[in-house]
């Protein structure tokens, strides 16, 4: 199953090309609200573009009142207790925001000459290639110019360690209703509800570098990326957990909880709406400057910075619409050459900071009627936002470049993030639930079951892939091939 529903987003993003809709829902303005916008289906009760919402009568009565049955069943008594789009919000915001920070390669890799002083010869100065995946400790040189090129396609699938196909959101209930069992009783409160979602988040990245040696020990670089970012989600199968909805414990009455203002309905089974889009634009640009501190035979070391400057646009995940810098240190070390082997270790530090951004926000509903009940979702004008900030992230590298012969060198890297030690963004967790399978379900019984629910932790961030960690480690492997003839120092 999981590989059919692979195919069938995989289908579909390729319908989403040119930035074309799905039908069920209306069709999103931009790739950030796509989600929300796979909740406002043709099945969802109210004008276009109410997000599907749990309703709660809110109007004080009492189960066997002369009222009751008015009660219950007008409309107007109704409000939202909880909607999609509240819990929505911190999976689009660590989605987006796991987009914001995908990494860079290096901008500089390659044979690097230095004058010889005393002879005036042009001479390799290093003993590998360098690096790929991680900054290169060596500056190009005075006067000197590098141009580069490298893609890269990100496919995002997990979500704290969940399948982005196959997730649960949960409504925990246990708000207070309008409804009493009895008169004087205390009103009785809200169960568990759930509704399954399945994302497919895609990412490429065409990045030119140029790369320019001011001084002999200070390089300047820009990269002007062009970003192809696209999403496609489904909402489906809502459950409210009352039972058959009646008055009989175990059962609640439905009143307290429904998809539909006024009348009963626990169950929404199947697709109630998918949307997708895609675009392709310019990304955010980044200029980088390093200077070399220690220069030696067989150590260097360098620091820099880097700006990122706002020039994607961040509703289509094309940028951030924030500047972000990011002082760094880099260090290369080289070994003698045993056998035409050079073994080059390399470090690299470095701490992003972020200004704030509507990725790091909240997607917010526009109320769509003036009169009860009161639906929410996105009508013509879209979702909004609130800023947040963008995590700070805080990225180290290890790794070694193994020079075999005059032309390859082969790179091992093991890299990291930590992300929102400073800054964090809104979070969801899975949580254990209880309650009772509806009507349909006989006999009526207690059922236990999980979904994603909202988790305030500013203290550190979720990332996509990572499982109920804030820590991402990876390790990449390249080969550098020097195919002009050129030897290398031993």
């Amino acid at each position: 199953m999981k590989k059919v529903a692979f195919l069938t987003m995989t289908v579909l993003l390729v319908r989403l090309a040119k930035g074309q809709s799905l039908p069920g829902s209306l069709p999103p303005l931009s790739v950030y609200q796509v989600l929300g916008y796979s909740g406002t289906g043709s099945v969802v009760p109210g004008p276009p573009g109410s997000v599907l919402s749990v309703f709660t009568e809110a109007v004080p009565d009492y189960l066997g009142s002369n009222t009751f049955g008015t009660t219950i069943t007008t409309a107007s008594n109704y409000k939202v207790a909880q909607n999609l789009l509240q819990l929505d919000s911190a999976i689009n915001a660590g989605v987006a925001t796991a987009l914001s920070l995908v990494p860079l390669s290096s901008p500089a890799s390659g044979v690097i000459n230095r004058t010889d002083p005393d002879t005036g010869a042009e001479l390799p100065e290093s003993s590998t290639l360098g690096t790929i995946f991680t900054e290169r400790a060596e500056t190009i040189g005075k006067h000197r110019w590098y141009v580069g090129f490298s893609h890269q396609d990100f496919h995002f699938s997990r979500f704290n360690g969940m399948d982005l196909n196959t997730l649960s959101v949960l409504y925990q209930g246990r708000d207070q209703a309008g409804i009493s069992p009895s008169q004087g009783a205390p009103a009785l409160t809200t169960v568990p509800a759930t509704f399954q979602i399945g994302m497919d988040v895609r990412l490429s990245q065409d990045i030119t570098f140029l790369t320019f040696g001011l001084t002999d020990r200070i390089d300047v670089s820009v990269g002007v990326p062009v970003v192809h970012s696209g999403v496609l989600a489904r909402t489906h199968d809502a459950m409210i957990y009352a039972g058959n909805g009646g008055p009989t414990p175990p059962s609640t009455c439905w009143c307290v909880n429904t998809f539909t203002p006024g009348s009963e309905t626990l169950e929404l089974p199947g697709t109630i709406g998918q949307a997708g889009l895609s675009k392709t634009g310019l990304g955010d640009l980044l200029f980088r400057g390093k200077a070399t501190v220690i220069r030696r035979h067989n150590v260097v070391v360098v620091v820099g910075t880097d700006l990122r400057f706002p020039t994607g646009i961040e509703a289509d995940l094309l940028g951030t619409c924030t500047t972000s810098v990011k002082p760094f240190t880099a260090v290369s070390l080289y070994s003698k050459p045993v056998r035409s082997v050079v073994f080059s270790p390399h470090f690299d530090l470095g701490w992003q900071f972020s200004g704030k951004s509507i990725l790091g926000g909240e997607l917010q509903t526009s109320q769509l009627t003036q009169t009860n009940p009161i639906y929410y979702g996105a009508g013509l004008g879209g979702f909004t936002s609130t800023k947040g900030y963008i995590p700070d992230v805080f990225s180290w590298a290890a790794g070694t470049e193994v020079a075999l012969g005059h032309h390859n060198t082969l790179i091992f890297d093991l890299l990291g993030n930590q992300i929102g030690w400073i800054h964090g963004i809104l979070n969801a967790v899975s949580q254990p639930e209880t309650g009772v399978y509806p009507y349909d379900h006989l006999p009526i019984r207690n059922t236990h079951f999980s979904g994603l629910v909202l988790w305030c932790d500013w203290g550190r961030s979720l990332e996509i892939g990572a499982p109920n960690s804030a820590a991402v480690v990876c390790v990449r492997v390249g080969l550098s091939h020097n195919a002009d003839g050129a030897h290398l120092p031993r």
